[in-house]
């Protein structure tokens, strides 16, 4: 029984290789990852908000996780603290007073939030992980397709020490053995039905790359 979502989310990373893949992807690749997870929530967020619509319990309950899911693990592919940065939220939260924000509206008359005198937003300042790689400018991105054309691939340990730091790499959480086979005997590829194939677009029943 889990008891823990961002140790979760860790260990299955580790499973199915996505911190060796951010280890040496580059920063245009970085980017292009960021903005396929955003693509990644709206996809769960639309199914789920359809499974509103056909009055599907299931599925609503299933999206709703999956918005988790993609959510955090998108914090902890970046390098983030995911902890640190919800208790940071938390604490903002917690520090609003129940009352009216004019500019939202609230036709159930919920108990709503709003930020009292001198309020201080959440920061997360040191803890950003490696999103500040993922901003490239155009040239940088050309240096990029250039770099990846002629097989040397941006890479460097300073990027998984980010990592490392920030709690993301086993330092503040357990460790999950890798399994190389399973119970049956038949040998575990980790390359299939895996984050990775999302990212890649290598289509696992052919091991070719898969851009439709």
């Amino acid at each position: 029984m889990s008891t823990n979502w961002v140790s979760d989310i860790n260990m299955m990373h580790q499973k199915y290789g996505v911190h060796k893949w951010i280890k040496t992807a580059t920063p245009f690749q970085l980017n292009k990852f960021i903005e396929f997870r955003l693509d990644f929530i709206k996809e769960e967020y639309d199914e789920t908000r359809e499974a509103m619509v056909t009055e599907d319990a299931e599925e609503i309950v299933d999206g709703l996780i999956d918005l988790c899911v993609v959510a955090i693990g998108t914090l902890d592919a970046m390098g983030i603290n995911s902890i640190d940065a919800w208790d940071a939220v938390l604490e903002a939260n917690m520090a609003k007073d129940v009352g009216v924000k004019e500019s939202r509206p609230n036709p159930l008359g919920l108990p709503d939030l709003i930020k009292p005198a001198g309020w201080t937003a959440p920061s997360h300042e040191g803890n950003h992980g490696i999103i500040p790689n993922a901003f490239v400018d155009e040239a940088e991105a050309e240096e990029d397709r250039i770099a990846r054309s002629t097989g040397k691939v941006w890479s460097t340990d300073e990027r998984m020490n980010i990592i490392g730091q920030n709690g993301n790499d086993g330092l503040h959480y357990e460790k999950l053995e890798h399994p190389t086979e399973y119970q049956d005997g038949t040998k575990i590829d980790f390359t299939k039905d895996s984050e990775f194939l999302r990212v890649s677009g290598i289509n696992h029943n052919d091991g070719e790359n898969n851009d439709s």
